[in-house]
């Protein structure tokens, strides 16, 4: 959709100005992407375990906010039944083969909610994380290139010369026994 396509250039776009290569780009979209799925997944599996909308929002249903919030839920729980309908793969986990089918839906349209409330936070979040995520495995093949071969064919990682001067090199003693 265009909104997707909207969405997917802001996210290059900002992965582009901090730095980031043509190469960098997929890495970052499918760690992005990996985070997405993980922290929905998990966000589903606490709001099942938590039940928010008896634990949470029931005592706080007397506030202004709690009527302009159930009409969101009624929304999402409508979206979350059509959802969990059509997710047949769904019964095939063994965890959740025995789950009561209505705590799923309710514990989806709660997970919904929740991430729909902090999405401002987790979105940018999620794009610094795998912007991190890039230059660490940046830095993980400069550390490789920086191997340097030693004698009987051994490799070590280059030091400073700081520290090269004041330790022996890997394998070797500075003390002689001669």
């Amino acid at each position: 959709s265009k909104e997707d396509d909207g969405a997917m250039g802001r996210i290059k776009d900002y992965f582009v100005e901090q730095g980031l290569g043509p190469k960098d780009i997929p890495v970052a979209f499918v760690f992005h992407e990996v985070i997405s799925v993980a922290f929905a997944a998990s966000t589903w599996v606490a709001c099942y375990g938590i039940q928010p909308s008896a634990t949470i929002c029931r005592p706080l249903a007397k506030l202004p906010i709690a009527a302009k919030a159930a009409g969101a839920f009624e929304k999402a729980l409508a979206f979350s039944d059509a959802k969990v309908g059509k997710m047949t793969w769904l019964k095939k986990v063994p965890i959740v083969k025995n789950a009561a089918p209505r705590r799923l839906t309710v514990s989806l349209a709660e997970s919904l909610m929740f991430r729909g409330a902090i999405k401002p936070i987790t979105f940018g979040g999620k794009l610094y994380l795998s912007y991190k995520f890039v230059q660490w495995t940046k830095t993980l093949g400069k550390e490789k290139e920086a191997e340097v071969d030693v004698k009987g064919g051994k490799k070590a990682k280059k030091r400073t010369a700081c520290l090269s001067l004041a330790l022996p090199i890997p394998g070797e003693s500075r003390i002689s026994l001669a």
